[in-house]
């Protein structure tokens, strides 16, 4: 004896299927983990550019302050970079989750904070060295 299963009866189950299949790709990737903030203190005397993912977001101004920045973000994970004028380095930081991260660096021009949920606390840093506010 044969049992006849309706053709109605296949097409849910292949589609339950492929829904429940699909979902695997409904996990955690950099596309839908939340943007956190990202936030800058420029204590510096030069203009620092914010460069995240190669991309430029803008140039904070001598003695600048966000909290968080105004530029537009794209999705994590980041490479945060501060740059100087002449387009040296001056920190960098990877922020991959929306734990965040931070960076300071002490220059001879002053200080500079990044970050990114948490804010930077402690004591003041040293005096930098000559040159590298270049």
């Amino acid at each position: 004896m044969m049992v006849r299963v309706p053709k109605r009866f296949f097409l849910i189950v292949v589609l339950v299927l492929g829904v429940l299949s699909g979902c695997a790709a409904c996990g955690p990737n950099p596309s839908n983990i939340p943007n956190v903030g990202l936030s800058i203190g420029n204590y510096t005397t030069i203009a620092v550019t914010l460069v995240v993912n190669g991309k430029v977001i803008e140039t904070v101004p001598a003695g600048g302050y966000e909290d968080p920045i105004k530029g537009e973000l794209p999705v994590l994970p980041w490479h945060v970079e501060t740059r100087s004028p002449s387009g040296r380095v001056l920190s960098s930081m990877t922020v991959d989750s929306a734990v965040g991260g931070a960076v300071r660096a002490d220059l001879s021009c002053g200080r500079l904070d990044v970050w990114s949920e948490t804010p930077i606390l402690g004591p003041p840093g040293g005096p930098g060295q000559p040159g590298d506010c270049a």
